[in-house]
């Protein structure tokens, strides 16, 4: 199994518009759900200690970026970027950069919400094979 954190942090250098901080309070929620419709092997965990117990594999992911311009679904594309490190016994093995972008559904946060899904599949599906330095995504 791998251990995922149930709430996708924000890095404490993401670069985050204020306005999706304030009003798009569910990010970060979404994408370890898809995580685990997308590989069975991934178990969801509440705590950064539950996380990373010395033994077995965890996958440590972080948001790292979002661009939405304007508050609406018709002010452009909306992307989210998102890190990721799996740490096995206390050892990196394997790394990833994603980035997914969308226009579709009605606000910023349904939007970006898509994006946190698509993203979610990537990783799902990198994760039965990982690789160091994977960019995923678009």
């Amino acid at each position: 199994m791998i251990r995922v954190l149930q709430d996708t942090p924000f890095s404490p250098a993401a670069d985050i518009p204020a306005d999706v901080r304030k009003e798009c309070t569910e990010l970060g929620d979404e994408l370890p759900r898809a995580i685990v419709r997308a590989n069975r092997s991934v178990t969801l965990v509440s705590t950064p200690t539950a996380l990373t117990e010395k033994t077995g594999r965890y996958l440590s992911v972080e948001i790292t970026k979002i661009e939405a311009h304007g508050g609406g679904a018709f002010t452009g594309p909306k992307h989210m970027k998102v890190r990721g490190v799996l740490i096995e016994n206390g050892r990196e093995i394997a790394d990833f950069e994603a980035k997914r972008g969308t226009m579709a559904a009605a606000g910023t946060c349904t939007t970006l919400q898509k994006a946190e899904k698509d993203l979610g599949a990537d990783i799902g599906v990198w994760l039965t094979n990982p690789k160091p330095h994977a960019h995923l995504g678009d």
